[in-house]
C-alpha cells in the first residue's frame, strides 16, 4: 500500500479490503448471460456499503471516501472466486474541499 499511495493523495494512508462474493451467489454470476453488469453492479454495493459504514462510524452524512477496486474473478489455485480488492483511504473527506 505504500508503494501505491506515493501515487495518490498525499500525507493520507492506505488500506488494502477484500470482499468476497458469497459462495451461494458464484453460479448464478457464472452462469449469467451479462456479467459485466453483475460485476458493475458487485462494486457499487461496495462503495455504498464502505461509505454507509465510514458515515455511521463519524456520525454524519457529510463524508465522502476515496476507494479504488481491482476485482478478480479466480483465486490464485484456479477457481472461481468474484472478490473485490479495495484500496481505502484513511478517514473520510469533505466533499467541498
Amino acid at each position: 500500500m505504500v508503494k501505491i499511495g506515493v501515487y495518490l493523495f498525499p500525507r493520507v494512508s492506505y488500506q488494502q479490503v477484500v470482499l468476497t462474493l458469497p459462495e451461494q451467489l458464484r453460479i448464478p454470476f457464472h452462469n449469467h448471460s451479462n456479467q459485466k453488469r453483475l460485476y458493475s453492479g458487485f462494486m457499487v454495493l461496495a462503495e455504498a456499503c464502505l461509505l454507509a459504514l465510514i458515515q455511521a462510524y463519524f456520525k454524519t452524512d457529510t463524508y465522502e471516501i476515496f476507494v479504488i477496486f481491482f476485482i478478480h474473478i479466480h483465486s490464485r489455485n484456479g477457481n472461481y472466486n468474484p472478490h473485490l480488492h479495495v484500496i481505502l483511504a484513511g478517514g473520510a473527506f469533505f466533499p467541498s474541499n
